[in-house]
């Protein structure tokens, strides 16, 4: 089993690049490795260091999820004021 990264193809982008739009999702993977560097070096086992970023995956994913959820809302909310500009916007007062 070799420890090298896969060489990247042609013009795509570094995870750097590709995360700095998102960088909640960026920090949460930052605090993901560092609970794992916490984990072995508190002398976790195994199956625990897995169950615990298993668990944070799935939590990342779900948030990943409610960003996409919340850009995609965003999106439809502008093209519908750009092709219909007399629109009223209703929303629930706080």
């Amino acid at each position: 089993m070799s420890n090298e990264l896969p060489k990247r193809k042609g013009a795509e982008k570094t995870l750097d690049e590709r995360f700095a739009q998102r960088p909640h999702t960026y920090r949460r993977l930052q605090e993901i490795a560092d609970q794992m560097d916490e984990a072995i070096a508190k002398g976790a086992s195994a199956d625990e260091a897995e169950a615990m970023a298993i668990e944070q995956i799935q939590k990342l994913g779900g948030e990943m999820l409610q960003d996409w959820a919340q850009a995609k809302q965003d999106q439809a909310l502008s093209q519908l004021q750009d092709q219909h500009p007399q629109a009223i916007k209703h929303i629930k007062k706080k």
